[in-house]
């Protein structure tokens, strides 16, 4: 997968695995696209419209699917950084941290093999300790089972103006 599409799968994924789509968080993704050209040349309005409609078919295993692709690609360090940081802009915009959302970052987190805690904790705006401190379940098997068990996903309406 390229980077691109995979950062946008990374805020799709991190605005929808609460359960809940704020219009914050779609907000920033609009802003990371046209701002920061985050996304390449990705038709945002398009992408999201058919980013809602496979998470709405597909539900839990929409986010599987990203946690595949995301081990599937190959990725440096500075890949993984800027994974990371768009998880946590993405978790944080709209001021409320689900500890779901911890679980997800954390899961994440494990797939980010080239890089360090100290590093993303240098390089990622907002990234706290809690991001990055170690599950009382000390396996990813574990920590990704009780993610996908404890998540229901709604189907989730476009209703934003993007």
């Amino acid at each position: 997968m390229e980077i691109n599409e995979l950062l946008l799968k990374t805020a799709f994924a991190c605005m929808s695995c609460d359960g809940d789509i704020d219009p914050e968080e779609v907000k920033l993704i609009k802003q990371m696209s046209d701002e920061q050209h985050l996304f390449g040349d990705i038709e945002i309005s398009e992408k999201l419209d058919s980013l809602f409609q496979e998470i709405n078919s597909k539900g839990k295993d929409f986010l599987k699917q990203y946690f595949r692709e995301l081990s599937d690609t190959e990725l440096n360090e500075e890949s993984e950084i800027r994974i990371a940081d768009v998880a946590v802009k993405t978790i944080r915009a709209d001021n409320i941290i689900k500890y779901s959302e911890i679980k997800f970052f954390k899961i994440i987190r494990e797939h980010l093999t080239h890089v360090s805690d100290k590093t993303l904790l240098a390089k990622v705006e907002n990234i706290d300790e809690q991001y990055l401190a170690k599950d009382i379940r000390p396996s990813y098997i574990q920590l990704y089972e009780d993610y996908f068990n404890s998540v229901d996903l709604p189907k989730f309406e476009m209703n934003y103006n993007i």
